[in-house]
């Protein structure tokens, strides 16, 4: 029987020995050529790390020119030293500020304009130290009125609501009384406040509408343009002062509400239950929780609390049904005291049944 002799070589030593051999045989470069400390293998096998491009210039693309109710798309590129380019989020701005840009390059008008005004805006980016800095102008195009009648919003009931880019919003409800009395109810979030004005409103030979606060007319509100009319909304202009940029919003048309289409179970969008009964009564678990009995007067829904608070529903275009029920309920909602004063006014509130 043949023997096996086992020889067993310390760890030290086995390390010293495989050192030896890659010295002998040479590591990974092709021709043996050692590798650099930074930067890959030297030799022609090595891989060599070149340097990061640098920022080299920067520029601006998008419409010359937009309506005062458009929005439109502006992009910043950035050139490189390799020859490339890449689109960029730059800090942007716009001078004047008859318009506003979002921090994704979206410029709008909110505001309108009494005539065209071409805006500069401007871009600017940051990149391994190197700033650069692009400009472009737009002209911001205003939009010729169409003459407003008193039967076009007499007897009629207005919404308007207002997201901002930092967050928050407004809204707003204007009545349109048939005896020209007037109403408009306000809404911020934040903070979370609400406001009511009442007063006139009349027609004007230049085919606008003027409000004012009081019947002598001495407190003037602001004058109203139309810029298109569809079934469900209207595109307006709105001065608050002849001497000021108007504010070009959209105003729903607010529309009845069907109430045999409105018993079931709904959750708002803060997670609140709402409760319509066939017979009249119903529930809430907002604000801590309430019961109340409602009823459709003119196509307003009206809740009844039982401290005698009165509030009304004003159901908005963007509600949804189907032949029997509906199955999304948009609505501006106005609480008054059992008197019927102003209370509390809260835009923009959607229910989905469940």
């Amino acid at each position: 029987m043949r023997k096996i002799l086992v020889t067993y070589i310390p760890a030290s030593m086995l390390l010293v020995f495989l050192a030896m051999v890659l010295l002998t045989f040479g590591g990974c470069g092709g021709d043996g050529g050692g590798g650099s400390a930074v930067g890959g293998g030297g030799g022609n096998g090595g891989g060599e790390i070149l340097p990061a491009a640098t920022l080299t210039g920067l520029s601006i693309t998008g419409p010359s020119s937009m309506s005062e109710t458009s929005t439109a798309m502006i992009t910043a590129i950035a050139s490189w030293s390799d020859s490339s380019t890449s689109s960029v989020t730059p800090t942007w701005s716009v001078n004047p500020q008859v318009a506003e840009i979002s921090p994704g390059g979206v410029l709008s008008c909110q505001g309108g304009v009494a005539s065209d005004r071409t805006v500069t805006i401007t871009a600017t980016y940051s990149s391994g130290g190197i700033t650069k800095t692009a400009t472009m102008d737009v002209t911001i195009t205003d939009r010729a009125n169409i003459p407003i009648t008193a039967q076009m919003v007499s007897g009629k009931v207005f919404f308007e609501e207002n997201f901002h880019t930092g967050g928050g919003y407004d809204s707003y409800l204007y009545i349109f009384n048939a005896d020209y009395s007037f109403e408009q109810y306000s809404y911020e979030n934040p903070p979370d406040t609400s406001d009511y004005v009442n007063g006139i409103w009349e027609t004007c030979w230049f085919g606008d509408i003027h409000v004012f606060r009081d019947a002598g007319r001495t407190q003037f509100l602001f004058s109203l343009y139309l810029l298109s009319d569809s079934s469900t909304e209207m595109e307006v202009k709105v001065y608050y002062d002849v001497n000021e940029t108007p504010y070009t919003p959209t105003w729903e048309k607010i529309v009845p509400v069907d109430p045999a289409k409105l018993p079931g179970t709904y959750v708002n969008q803060f997670g609140d239950t709402w409760i319509f009964n066939s017979n009249g009564t119903g529930s809430t678990t907002g604000d801590g929780g309430w019961t109340y009995t409602w009823s459709v007067d003119d196509g307003i829904l009206k809740l009844v609390f039982p401290n005698g608070y009165v509030g009304s529903m004003y159901l908005r275009p963007g509600s949804q049904s189907s032949p029997t029920s509906y199955t999304i309920i948009e609505w501006a909602f106005v609480l008054n005291t059992p008197t019927g004063d102003f209370y509390f006014y809260y835009g923009g509130m959607r229910l989905i049944r469940q």
